[in-house]
Parts: C-alpha cells; structure tokens; sequence
C-alpha cells in the first residue's frame, strides 16, 4: 500500500492522543472546569472525531471501500464503527453517558472533515 509517511505517523500519534483523552474520561481525571463552557463536549466530538477521519484518509491514501455500487472512504468508515461502539459502550460506565447528540456530533465532524480531506492534493506516488 502506498502511503504518505508525514500523514501515517501524524494519523497514528493523534489516535494515540484520541486514545488517552477517551481513557481519562473513563477514569474521570479530566478536569471539571471545562464542563462550564456550553456545548463544549459536543463541539470536542465534533473536532476530534472529524480530524482523526481527516489525518486516516490522508494517512491511507484516501482509499476506498466499494459498498452496493458506493464508492466509500475506508478510514472513515472504519473510524465511525469505533465511534459507535465506543459511545455504545458508555452505557455500562458509571463515569459517562450515552449520548446521541455526540453521537451526531462524531459523524458530522467525520462526514465535515472527510470531505475536506478530499480537498486536499496528494503527491504523486511517494512511494516509488
């Protein structure tokens, strides 16, 4: 697979800041203080779900899953079934919640920044 090295380790290093900012929130040692700027959970899921599908279809050469005749991003897809599952399994903690209003929130920042990664001009064959 041909991939952009600079997009792969920055995809990989935000899944690893992804990853930490979900453990503290099951561990509740994110501060408090945020909680009093409105909307400011939603907005994060918005942000932090939309650049991770960002950075993968860049970091994956924008590749694509052939579903019924669509043509579908695969990292995304693939982002948004974790995210699924992740808000799905925040019923069975006593730390969080589930929320649909995130759950919007997570897609529509996939959907926004997938789109904007479409955007974006690849080099020619890095790999070669």
């Amino acid at each position: 697979m041909k991939s952009n090295r600079t997009w792969v380790i920055a995809f990989w290093f935000y899944i690893g800041i992804i990853l930490s900012i979900s453990i503290s929130a099951y561990l509740k040692i994110i501060p408090t203080e945020i909680k009093q700027f409105p909307y400011f959970d939603t907005i994060m899921h918005f942000l932090l779900m939309g650049f991770s599908a960002f950075l993968g279809h860049l970091a994956f050469n924008k590749r694509k899953i052939n579903i019924f005749r669509f043509s579908l991003p695969s990292v995304p897809i693939i982002i948004s079934v974790f995210v699924l599952i992740e808000e799905c399994l925040q019923i069975f903690s006593p730390n969080r919640s589930f929320d649909l209003v995130d759950l919007a929130a997570d897609f529509c920042g996939i959907v926004l920044f997938t789109l904007l990664a479409e955007r974006v001009k690849m080099k020619a064959c890095e790999g070669k």
